[in-house]
């Protein structure tokens, strides 16, 4: 029998987020949420109680959460809670298997003296997916194109260098990436 995993009311939001709102990836909008209305409306169950005890709990949780930044009880979608739904969006992505047979690829030129960005941009562009074709070019066959534009923008500020993203129609001799990335021919 499979366990089935409790969200926090966060986690629950933040699913909620990322199916409903279409501007997720345009970080000009600001992201509203009221949570008092989510829980009355869709009737979320927090940890297995509709205790009202256990919901003020849970928002004032929601309070604290880097997620979110709450003004005169408005919350809004912080870049923290925006690169964390992002991830969902690209981590359901990775589960797709049908390939358009084009690669994309990320190619950076960050200095020595920025070392701890370029590993980090190293240690992201590898969980999303994407593997090292030489030491500053990476690729991965998924259509992420623009989620991580969003999320590099999201990241700017510790970034200095050049960053650009590719769409790459052929690499030759692909077929250790092509097995990388289970692609069948």
């Amino acid at each position: 029998m499979k366990k089935t995993k409790k969200h926090s009311l966060v986690d629950n939001i933040l699913l909620y987020l990322k199916d409903t709102s279409r501007d997720l990836l345009d970080i000009s909008v600001m992201i509203v949420f009221q949570p008092h209305k989510f829980i009355r409306e869709y009737g979320v169950s927090i940890y297995g109680s509709s205790n009202r005890y256990y919901t003020s709990n849970s928002v004032s949780n929601l309070r604290r959460s880097p997620c979110f930044i709450v003004k005169n009880d408005t919350f809004y979608l912080s870049d923290r809670g925006r690169i964390k739904i992002i991830k969902s969006v690209i981590g359901d992505k990775k589960r797709i298997k049908t390939w358009d047979n084009k690669w994309r690829a990320i190619i950076f030129d960050i200095p020595e003296t920025n070392r701890k960005e370029r590993n980090f941009l190293r240690k992201e562009l590898k969980w999303m997916g994407f593997r090292e074709l030489q030491h500053s070019i990476w690729i991965t066959p998924y259509d992420i194109e623009k989620e991580l534009l969003t999320l590099l923008k999201l990241w700017h500020t510790n970034f200095r260098g050049d960053i650009r993203f590719l769409v790459i129609e052929k690499i030759t001799d692909d077929q250790y990436f092509k097995s990388l990335f289970s692609i069948k021919k």
